[in-house]
Parts: structure tokens; C-alpha cells; sequence
């Protein structure tokens, strides 16, 4: 993709090598800084270069196969599967997990959608996604269009073909739209009641979103409080709001083990009483385990988890 930033460029023999700072690499490929250090450490990728005041500095090839494992740790795979394979076999795997779209979806959704993105006018994405909606519904939008359109478009930017604005248009639109027609929907009086929220610099909602769009659709009391909740601001509000389940989302681009840390000490500090569920890009790829933290796997699974909650209560459905 077209770079946003001035980079580094060192000459090697007659042939010039592109070389970006680790600040450049993190908004190339929504990778944290400290979640590429640890890889360099543990895996031994990527293998940055040093510069003249021995900071690290990365080749473009690592960058595309960054963006790549970026991506499919997005579709549920844990780094170390991945890491260590050639660039050629997680291309494969991506376009594999890509490649199973809804009979519901429109046939040419692709081209399409990234045709409206590359207008760049907000009023043609509205339209498009506006359009989709009320010929799928909320819930086939969510489950079907949502997801499959979000790896189009993380593809697409992925691989040069739209540039980063142009997957924030997407994002904001989308945004902007769930959020319009969840709006109206209204609980039912049943428990759950679940809280929303992101960690302190998380700010990728698009997933909690996603889960209050479905966990609304259900008439269950969801509520979001936005991104980027302090540990004793989510402590106070789940307990002045009575809140049975608090749901953080951590996107890939957020540090593994700063996810960890921050659950752990939720955990501590939150009542026992009051549930702590999570999933994400950025804590999928943890090894660790929280105890008391109950892991979603996928956006379809969250029904299943809420049926669960309701079975360890005694709870039956509204």
C-alpha cells in the first residue's frame, strides 16, 4: 500500500532499501510496538535492522508479512502457528479463511464495496451499507455481511489496494449505522444486564459494538460506556449500575500481555459476583488463562455464552 509516512532509506550498493521506524511499522499494520518487540524475542520475528542511533528499523518484505499475520491473528489464529510460516503459506491461509461468504451476501461485494470506498464520499458508503441493511436485516447485516465485509476490507488495505483513510471511512460509516439502528431496540426486563467497554488505549469499538448490535437484537440489557474505561471507573460503574457481566473487547493491535495485566487486575478489583467476559484479536493471542474471565471465541458464540450465564442461574430467557 501507498506509505503514509516519510521513511528511512538506506542506500545498499546501487539499489535503494526502504527502511521504517517501529512508530511506522505500528500504524502500517495496527501492530503494537510491544507486541513486536515480544516476537522479535520469542520468535525471532520479525528481524528488524538497526540505524544509526541503533533503533530498530524494518525491511518492507516484513512489513507485508506483518500485515498478513496481522490478519488472520484478526480470524482467530494464535502467533505461534503462524510466525515462522513462509509469506506464501499465510497468503493461503488467509484466502482460505476469506473464502466462505453467506448465499445471503451480495455476489459482488468485493468490488463493489471497495469500488464505493475508493469515491471516498461518506454519502455513497452510507448508501451502500444503508441499502444492505434493510434488504438482509440487523441480524444477517451483523453476522453475515459485517464480518465477511471487515475482512474485505482489512484485505484490501492489507495488500495497497485502499489506504488507511479509507478503511476509517468504512469503519465510521459502519459505526454510525449499527449504532443508529440499536438505538430503538429496546431490553426486555431479563438479565443479563451487561456492560461495554475497552481497556485504557483500546480504541477499536467495532467489536463491542458488533456484540451489544446482537446482544440488543436478543433484548438483552446491554449498555456500552465508549472506549478506553480506567479499571476503577468500569469497578464503579458495574456496581452502581448493577451490572451482572462486563464485556471488553481488545483488537489485535492492542499488546497481548498489556490485555492480560489489565483483566487480571479487573479481576481483583471487580466483584466476583459481576462476570468478566472478553475476546479480541489482542487477547486471543495470550497464553494465559484468567481466572474468572470467561473467553469469547467469536462474535456467533456470545449467544451461547449469555444461555450459559442463564443455566448457572436459573435464569430462563424473556
Amino acid at each position: 500500500m501507498s506509505l503514509t509516512i516519510a521513511p528511512l532509506v538506506a542506500v545498499s550498493e546501487s539499489k535503494e532499501t526502504i527502511l521504517l521506524p517501529i512508530n511506522a511499522v505500528e500504524r502500517e499494520t495496527g501492530i503494537s510496538k510491544e507486541l513486536l518487540r515480544m516476537w522479535e524475542r520469542r520468535y525471532q520475528f520479525p528481524t528488524p535492522e538497526r540505524d544509526a542511533q541503533g533503533d530498530r528499523v524494518y525491511p518492507l518484505d516484513q512489513i507485508n508479512k506483518l500485515r498478513i499475520i496481522r490478519r488472520l491473528l484478526d480470524a482467530g489464529f494464535r502467533p505461534g502457528k503462524v510466525i515462522n510460516l513462509d509469506i506464501a503459506i499465510l497468503e493461503d491461509m488467509l484466502s482460505s479463511n476469506s473464502n466462505n461468504p453467506s448465499s445471503n451476501l451480495p455476489e459482488n461485494l468485493d468490488t463493489e464495496l471497495l469500488a464505493i470506498l475508493k469515491h471516498r464520499d461518506p454519502r455513497y458508503v452510507r448508501e451502500y451499507l444503508t441499502h444492505q441493511l434493510i434488504r438482509m436485516g440487523l441480524q444477517s447485516f451483523i453476522f453475515d455481511l459485517v464480518q465477511y465485509a471487515n475482512i474485505i476490507v482489512g484485505d484490501a488495505w492489507m495488500s495497497g489496494k485502499i489506504e488507511v483513510f479509507e478503511e476509517h471511512l468504512y469503519t465510521e460509516e459502519l459505526q454510525m449505522l449499527i449504532r443508529q439502528n440499536i438505538g430503538n431496540l429496546q431490553p426486555a426486563d431479563s438479565t443479563p444486564r451487561i456492560m461495554l467497554t475497552t481497556a485504557l488505549e483500546e480504541l477499536h469499538t467495532l467489536g463491542i459494538l458488533m456484540i451489544e448490535a446482537i446482544l440488543r437484537l436478543d433484548k438483552i440489557d446491554a449498555l456500552s460506556f465508549g472506549a478506553q474505561m480506567p479499571i476503577r471507573d468500569i469497578v464503579q460503574a458495574a456496581q452502581k449500575h448493577k451490572m451482572d457481566v462486563v464485556i471488553l473487547s481488545f483488537s489485535s493491535a492492542y499488546s497481548s500481555s498489556r490485555a492480560t495485566e489489565f483483566l487480571e487486575e479487573l479481576r481483583f478489583r471487580l466483584p466476583m459476583s459481576i462476570q468478566i467476559w472478553t475476546g479480541g484479536g489482542g487477547i486471543a493471542n495470550s497464553r494465559r488463562r484468567i481466572e474468572g474471565v470467561q473467553m469469547i471465541s467469536d462474535l456467533q458464540s456470545i449467544r451461547q455464552t449469555v444461555a450459559q450465564w442463564r443455566r448457572s442461574k436459573g435464569v430462563k430467557a424473556a
